[in-house]
């Protein structure tokens, strides 16, 4: 048994421009052991394994139960209902309705599914279910920085979930929807939960590198030029008194456009109300101003991600990645999660 014990876990988030890194010892009152920050280049083809064996190497990853997550352009998603049965049938059939919502063939999928609800509908007594799946070849392509690495992975998980388990440590209100957007370097997921279960989930393609590009191209300057730049401007000023701004702020607007209709379509779906607040992460929810931009086109009350928040974590671990914890939120819940 290490310092620790066998119960720490390692939760690696790897996105399109950074690696964080997070161990945690589980616990009533988890504690945050240590934790990483790898920035990746903007303009080369990073070398992971190699960035994976020097986190190793200062011992910032564990040797058991390491858990990473799929980036969420290669799954999909979808809220299904299905009446109650045995689980090994209901396995089956989420299998069979999956086909319906892939295009690929069935038996080069892995479908995973959880029940968040049951409900009566008539004298029918149902499951409510979010189903998952990707395609094996995709978790392999994930999977091989980690082998390259000498790294074992424990488990796979998707974002969305990841988060849910954040969310279960937080004292959220029975009933409520909560609207949690990530705003990674590529890519934007929008998350709608609801007393901790996930209800809805999307991800688009577009993130804060597409604002590093908008700026480079409206400056003229390269994209590590580009990058610096982003992350000081305040999106609240005048698009009028800096190109910069005005250029991020056409990236931001599309975005709000796309999380407004996400919020319709779960409004009319669940013929429910949207999120009643709404939880920022990643990291462009550290661009100054950004929490009253988007509390500008978004329903309730708008806050940053502080994961760090539900953990025990020394003084020295908060002055160091405090100012950054927004984008631990997806590292944190994935050391949270049950090996």
């Amino acid at each position: 048994m290490g310092l620790f014990g066998t119960n720490v876990s390692t939760g690696i988030d790897i996105g399109a421009g950074s690696i964080k890194v997070v161990r945690v010892s589980p616990g009533r009152h988890p504690r945050l052991l240590s934790a990483a920050l790898v920035e990746l280049p903007l303009d080369q083809t990073a070398a992971i394994s190699t960035d994976l064996r020097d986190l190793r190497s200062r011992k910032k990853i564990g040797r058991r139960n390491v858990v990473t997550l799929m980036p969420g352009k290669d799954l999909t998603i979808r809220s299904l209902t299905l009446p109650k049965m045995p689980l090994n049938e209901l396995g089956e059939a989420v299998r069979w309705e999956a086909k319906r919502h892939i295009s690929y063939p069935l038996d080069a999928a892995q479908v995973e599914f959880l029940i968040v609800g049951e409900k009566m509908e008539g004298a029918v007594k149902k499951y409510d279910i979010v189903m998952i799946a990707v395609e094996q070849g995709k978790v392999l392509e994930r999977l091989a920085p980690f082998d390259e690495s000498g790294i074992r992975v424990s488990a796979v998980d998707a974002n969305a979930l990841a988060l849910r388990n954040v969310f279960r440590l937080r004292k959220i209100p029975d009933d409520v929807n909560t609207l949690v957007v990530d705003i990674g370097a590529g890519k934007t997921e929008i998350n709608i939960y609801k007393s901790g279960s996930l209800r809805f989930s999307r991800c688009i393609e577009s993130g804060g590198m597409d604002m590093t590009r908008a700026v480079s191209d409206a400056l003229g300057i390269g994209l590590p030029e580009a990058e610096e730049m982003k992350r000081s401007l305040n999106v609240l000023t005048p698009p009028e008194h800096s190109q910069a701004v005005d250029a991020v702020r056409v990236r931001l607007d599309a975005l709000l456009m796309e999380i407004r209709r996400s919020v319709e379509f779960y409004k009319t779906t669940y013929r429910e109300k949207g999120g009643e607040g709404a939880i920022l992460m990643g990291g462009v929810s550290l661009m100054p101003g950004i929490q009253e931009y988007f509390s500008r086109s978004i329903e309730g009350p708008v806050e940053i991600d502080q994961p760090f928040s539900i953990l025990k974590c020394k003084n020295s671990l908060l002055e160091e990645f405090g100012s950054s914890a927004p984008r631990f939120s997806a590292a944190v819940g994935l050391a949270l999660r049950k090996v």
